[in-house]
C-alpha cells in the first residue's frame, strides 16, 4: 500500500506552462525596468503641476511688490542734467512768386563739461502679507560744471535767421519715478545763486526705459537758467532724496562722468551699459565707483533732439534678494526626472539583491512622496526662508522614503543604504541650485557615475526572470 505522498507530482499541463511563463515574463527584472520607467514617466504629469504652482506663486509675489513699489517707490533712474535752450529758425521757402516765411522751433541740448554723482543708500525689506521686496531711501548729490556753449551750437539749417530764447533756457532732469521724491529739490548755481526746481522735462519728452518697470512713472524736474550764467558756462550742485525699489540707475550725462556709490546692501547686482571700475563688497554693505569719459559715452556734446538722451545707456545696481526660491524651485523640477529615476535605480538594485519583491506602484508611491517634496519646499520657503524651508522638506522625504522601502524589503540595511542614497541625492541638488553656472557640468558628471554604478551593480541580474528568486512562489513546476 502507497502513501499519497510518494506519488510523483503531476506534470504540468501546457496551459499551466503558459501560464507559467507569462507570470514570469511579467514579473521579470526587464518588464519591471520598463514599468519603473513608465513611472517616472507619468511622474512628469504631477511635476508639471508643481511647475504651475510655483509659477503661479512668482506672480502673486511679483504682483505684491508692485504695490509696495506703487505706494513707496518703483525703480529709479536718474537721467542729467542737460541743459535745453530752445531756439528758432526764421526763413523763406518756396518758388518766387510764392515765397512764404516759416519758422522752426528747435532746442539744442547741452551736457555738463563735469558731473559727479555720489550716492548714499539705506535699504530695507516692506513686507505685505507674507511677501517682501526690498526698497530704500536715496541721497543723492549732483555736482558739475557746464561751460559756455560752443559758437556753432545755433547754427541755422535752411540759410535762414536764428534767435535763442535765451530767458527760456531749462535745466532738465529725467526721474524713473518722480512721485518718489522726498524733498524739494534746489539747484544751487556758482555756490551762491538757487534756483527752485519745478515738475515735468520741459521740452524733452521721456519715453518708458524697458529698465524702469510697469510700476514706474517716468517725468523729470525742470529749472529756469537766467541767461548771464548759462551763456558763461556755471557749476551746479543739486541734492536729491529719492525711494525707489528693486534697483536705481544713473546716466552718464556728463562729458566725463563720475558715479560713486555706496549702500548697506549686502548683495548688489551692478549692470547696465557700463560696470564699476572699483567696488568692494562685504557683509555689512558696498561701495563701488564708476568713471565714464567722454569717447566713452559716444554722443557728441552738444545734441539736438527732443527726446531725453541716454535713455539706453543707463548703468547702476540692483538690489538682489540673495535666495530667489520661486526661480531656484522652478530650476530644481527640471532635474526633476533625474532626481526620481536616480532614486528608483536606487531602489531597483535593492530589490535586485534582496529577496523581496517591491511592486511598481511602490515606486509611484516612493516617486509621489519626491514630488510632494517640492511642494513642502515652496509652502515653508515662503514662510521660514528657502535653506530651513529645503532642509525639512528634504528631511521628510528622506525618513519617509527610506522608511517606507527598508519596512517593504523587510531589510533595516536596505532602509539605511536609501537614507544614505537620498540624503546624498538632496545635498547635490541643493548645491547644484545654488551654483546653476556649473549645473550643467555637474549634473552630467552625476549622471555618468550613477549609470556606471547601475550598469556594474546589475551585472549578474537575470534580467529574463528564469531563475526563482527567495521567497518568490510564483513559479510553477514543468
Amino acid at each position: 500500500m502507497t502513501n499519497d505522498t510518494d506519488k510523483p507530482f503531476p506534470e504540468a499541463s501546457p496551459v499551466m506552462r503558459t501560464v507559467s511563463r507569462t507570470r514570469s515574463f511579467l514579473n521579470s527584472p526587464a518588464v519591471k525596468f520598463v514599468l519603473i520607467g513608465f513611472v517616472t514617466l507619468m511622474l512628469m504629469i504631477p511635476s508639471t503641476f508643481v511647475w504651475v504652482l510655483v509659477e503661479e506663486r512668482a506672480d502673486r509675489a511679483r504682483d505684491v511688490a508692485r504695490d509696495i513699489a506703487r505706494s513707496w517707490g518703483g525703480t529709479q533712474e536718474i537721467n542729467g542734467p542737460y541743459l535745453v535752450v530752445p531756439f528758432t529758425e526764421t526763413f523763406e521757402t518756396g518758388p518766387a512768386e510764392k515765397r512764404e516765411t516759416k519758422v522752426v522751433r528747435r532746442s539744442a541740448v547741452l551736457f555738463p563739461q563735469r558731473l559727479d554723482v555720489t550716492g548714499d543708500i539705506t535699504v530695507e525689506e516692506r513686507r505685505k502679507s507674507i511677501y517682501t521686496l526690498p526698497v530704500y531711501h536715496s541721497r543723492m548729490s549732483l555736482n558739475g560744471q557746464f561751460t559756455a556753449p560752443p559758437a556753432n551750437t545755433f547754427e541755422p539749417e535752411h540759410g535762414g535767421e536764428i534767435e535763442v530764447a535765451a530767458d527760456k533756457a531749462v535745466l532738465v532732469i529725467g526721474i524713473g519715478d518722480v512721485r518718489a521724491l522726498k524733498s524739494e529739490v534746489d539747484i544751487k548755481l556758482d555756490g551762491s545763486q538757487t534756483v527752485s526746481f519745478e515738475p515735468g522735462s520741459g521740452p524733452l519728452e521721456i519715453s518708458m526705459s524697458p529698465k524702469s518697470g510697469h510700476f514706474a512713472n517716468p517725468s523729470g524736474i525742470n529749472a529756469v537758467i537766467p541767461a548771464l550764467k548759462w551763456r558763461k558756462g556755471f557749476s551746479f550742485d543739486i541734492p536729491l532724496q529719492l525711494n525707489g525699489s528693486t534697483a536705481i540707475y544713473i546716466a552718464p550725462a556728463g562729458q566725463t562722468t563720475q558715479v560713486q556709490m555706496k549702500s548697506d546692501w549686502p548683495h548688489p547686482g551692478f549692470t547696465g551699459s557700463f560696470l564699476p571700475e572699483k567696488r568692494s563688497i562685504s557683509d555689512s554693505g558696498f561701495d563701488a565707483i564708476w568713471t565714464i569719459p567722454y569717447l566713452a559715452r559716444g554722443i557728441p556734446k552738444v545734441l539736438e533732439t527732443s527726446q531725453m538722451p541716454l535713455q539706453d545707456k543707463l548703468f547702476g545696481v540692483k538690489f538682489v534678494d540673495p535666495v530667489n526660491f520661486y526661480q531656484t524651485i522652478s530650476r530644481s523640477l527640471k532635474y526633476a526626472i533625474g532626481f526620481i529615476s536616480l532614486t528608483f535605480l536606487a531602489v531597483f538594485v535593492l530589490e535586485m539583491r534582496s529577496g523581496w519583491r517591491f511592486h511598481w506602484i511602490q515606486y509611484g508611491l516612493v516617486g509621489f512622496a519626491l514630488i510632494v517634496f517640492y511642494v513642502m519646499l515652496l509652502a515653508f520657503a515662503e514662510h521660514v526662508g528657502y535653506g530651513v524651508a529645503y532642509l525639512i522638506a528634504a528631511a521628510a522625504a528622506t525618513i519617509l522614503n527610506a522608511a517606507y522601502i527598508g519596512t517593504s524589503l523587510k531589510s533595516r540595511l536596505a532602509g539605511l543604504v536609501m537614507f544614505a542614497v537620498l540624503s546624498s541625492i538632496f545635498a547635490v541638488l541643493f548645491a547644484l541650485m545654488r551654483e546653476q553656472d556649473y549645473a550643467l557640468l555637474i549634473g552630467s558628471v552625476i549622471a555618468f557615475v550613477a549609470l556606471a554604478i547601475t550598469m556594474f551593480v546589475t551585472q549578474k541580474i537575470d534580467w529574463s526572470g528564469n531563475t526563482p528568486r527567495q521567497g518568490d512562489s510564483s513559479a510553477l513546476p514543468t
